[in-house]
């Protein structure tokens, strides 16, 4: 449950439409409560408080026009200045940014609290004189609206100044390496004893010769993939489950998920529930899929890198970024993809990413783009000897053994400058050794 409640509060979060439309349904409930408790409570009335008392409904309704008709045009400017913000972010930073201006919660209250102003004011002005009864007080509820206005007003300068920092790019990398650390924090736990199931190698298992190709029920990106759900579907139906697809992949509508060993008969039954438990969708999402946030950062670096742009600093950002994630990676324990029943019977085999699917994911894009910079190269390598200084595991090192030796032959290839392909090997040379010693 806790899988499906995550991937909710995911969807919520990426829409324009739940703060508003939740900041609008509140306002009007607040807007009738204000206007019973003016209709039994009269706040002029209570010392020191007779200069609030407004009894002419005329000026009521002024007043109350004047905020609404206010309001909805500065909602009309805060929305405008969205789209320019996000038409910003898509061609300058590329179009994955885009879900994380939508995802900021100063733009969503920012729209929300002019809407919500709006609709109080609107509800108000419809309430007043029309209350049963001969009441002639509208203190508390207008002056209420005249607070909302001026709360409108003050978010309005945080929202232009909160804007300004969204789109420089430094702020842009830093929220999406936090983004980047949560998956990290969510995937790869500090201590394995954080997690139910243990780490084989896949090869090595013996699951069997007999087996069923799970189809795939449809094309999208795997979303989700609730590891509990699989394991309790395999104890009631007694099988064994192999998940070959993990969060962030791509199935095909003709693919599989996986395969199902020793069947059972009910196979329909066991299908329906694998493919609620792994659910697709028409994009990635960054609850499992660790890289969703890489392949931003690496999507800044590309444009970064590319002649149009031509920013190797910001280049030199993400990678930063990029390698501490990766050495985050480094120092966790590996995460667990067999998981066993009560018995010790083993229900769930899953497919997670090595390191070296990690260092593929975050640097091969980047690479491919700047490997004939000399001055990148040699800032990419710098990060990459102390990112070998963290690697503890076997296959962790020949991975990152491996990837610099090609990087070494990328530089030889594409770089002219013989300075820089002497410090390129030089560089090359220490990683060797720091990850061979």
């Amino acid at each position: 449950m806790r899988y499906y409640f995550q991937h909710l509060g995911e969807r919520l979060r990426t829409s324009f439409l739940t703060v508003p439309a939740s900041m609008i349904v509140l306002a009007i409930l607040l807007a009738i409560v204000l206007r019973l408790l003016d209709s039994t409570v009269n706040f002029g009335d209570l010392t020191g408080l007779d200069w609030l008392s407004i009894s002419d409904a005329d000026s009521a309704r002024a007043l109350l026009s004047t905020i609404a008709s206010s309001t909805i045009t500065v909602a009309g400017t805060v929305f405008s200045i969205t789209v320019v913000a996000l038409t910003l972010a898509s061609n300058q930073f590329g179009p994955r940014l885009v879900r994380n201006f939508i995802r900021d919660r100063s733009t969503q209250v920012a729209l929300g609290i002019f809407l919500a102003t709006f609709a109080y004011a609107l509800v108000t002005i419809r309430s007043i004189d029309t209350l049963q009864g001969d009441v002639r007080n509208y203190d508390l509820a207008v002056h209420v609206a005249m607070l909302l206005a001026v709360a409108s007003i003050l978010f309005l300068v945080y929202f232009i100044h909160n804007v300004a920092l969204t789109i420089q790019v430094d702020n842009i990398t830093h929220q999406i390496n936090r983004e980047f650390h949560r998956a990290i924090d969510r995937e790869y736990p500090q201590s394995s004893q954080d997690t139910e199931g243990e780490k084989f190698d896949e090869e090595r298992l013996e699951l069997g010769t007999g087996w069923i190709n799970i189809p795939s029920g449809g094309g999208g990106y795997v979303q989700l993939v609730n590891r509990q759900a699989l394991k309790s579907l395999a104890e009631k139906h007694d099988c064994c489950l192999q998940i070959t697809s993990h969060a962030g992949a791509y199935v095909n509508h003709w693919g599989v998920l996986g395969r199902v060993y020793h069947s059972p008969e009910d196979i329909d039954s066991l299908f329906a529930g694998i493919h609620s438990a792994v659910e697709l969708g028409s994009q990635p999402t960054a609850e499992q899929d660790i890289v969703f946030s890489i392949r931003q950062l690496s999507q800044i670096a590309v444009r970064a890198l590319s002649p149009g742009i031509n920013d190797p600093f910001t280049a030199y950002t993400c990678v930063d970024r990029l390698v501490e994630g990766l050495g985050t990676v480094l120092q966790r324990p590996e995460p667990a993809n067999c998981f066993t029943d009560e018995q010790g019977c083993l229900r769930l085999v899953t497919r997670e990413l090595t390191f070296g699917d990690l260092l593929d994911a975050s640097l091969d894009e980047i690479c491919e783009h700047g490997r004939a910079n000399g001055v990148f190269m040699r800032h990419l390598l710098h990060s990459l000897l102390h990112l070998s200084r963290a690697c503890g595991r076997g296959q962790d090192r020949r991975a990152m053994l491996n990837y610099v030796r090609r990087l070494e032959q990328d530089c030889e290839t594409f770089i002219e400058s013989s300075a820089d392909i002497e410090a390129i090997k030089s560089r090359v040379d220490e990683i060797a050794r720091a990850l061979t010693n």
